[in-house]
């Protein structure tokens, strides 16, 4: 099996620390995020596609082409055009099977990835207080319906946490737009699921770093958790 981890984002929000380093390479808990992602992957993914593109350099020397006792591989994102056209880009290098689909910049747990593969298509969700700002979810019977991004009034609490399960039918759905030259993955996810039912499994642990504020408290939640 193989995992697409899309690490090619600026990290914009993180500033100065992405000012010299790559998001997925910022150190939280004692290991890099990256680290942290390739620790809790399934035996079964042998291979993993980094899709890179901010500081794609640094990422390419910390990574290299062998890590953890898998294989890596890189596509370049040149263009910033969203998560639906991260993963377009890697349709070439994947193969007939499922794959695994995580972001750069989350931290999630093994047990959770291993649920998810219990289904052919699956995504992966949980339930906060404050969903602002982030995916909600629509499901009926277990399965997606729609996915409401950063919504105004609530609609939710049950939040889209960027990892699924897919396979190569994904590619054969246009990619759709959600804003100004940015495309979506789980929008694009919503339409194959009208006919390809895609699963949801509600996480034990999922950690999305997008501010210092985040990167202190998955600091602090980590250190505590392995202690």
């Amino acid at each position: 099996m193989q995992a697409v981890i899309l690490a090619a984002g600026e990290g914009t929000r993180l500033r100065p620390l992405t000012d010299t380093i790559p998001k997925c390479l910022i150190r939280v808990g004692g290991k890099t995020i990256l680290e942290h992602i390739f620790s809790e992957l399934p035996r079964e993914v042998h291979e993993a596609v980094l899709v890179v593109g901010h500081m794609k350099d640094q990422i390419k020397k910390e990574i290299g082409t062998d890590f953890g006792g898998r294989r890596v591989r890189y596509v370049e994102q040149t263009d910033r055009l969203g998560t639906g056209h991260a993963l377009s880009i890697c349709k070439n290098v994947l193969g007939e099977g499922r794959f695994l689909v995580l972001m750069g910049d989350n931290l999630y747990f093994r047990r959770d990835i291993e649920n998810c593969l219990r289904h052919d298509l699956c995504l992966l969700a949980q339930q906060v207080e404050s969903p602002e700002g982030l995916g909600v979810l629509k499901i009926e019977d277990g399965v997606l319906k729609d996915i409401i991004e950063r919504p105004k009034l609530s609609v939710g609490t049950l939040v889209n946490c960027g990892l699924y399960v897919l396979d190569k039918r994904i590619f054969d759905y246009p990619l759709v737009p959600i804003g100004p030259s940015e495309y979506g993955l789980p929008q694009t996810m919503v339409k194959m699921s009208v006919r390809h039912p895609i699963k949801i499994e509600k996480a034990n642990f999922w950690l999305s770093i997008n501010t210092i504020q985040d990167l202190k408290r998955a600091d602090k939640y980590l250190k505590k958790l392995y202690l």
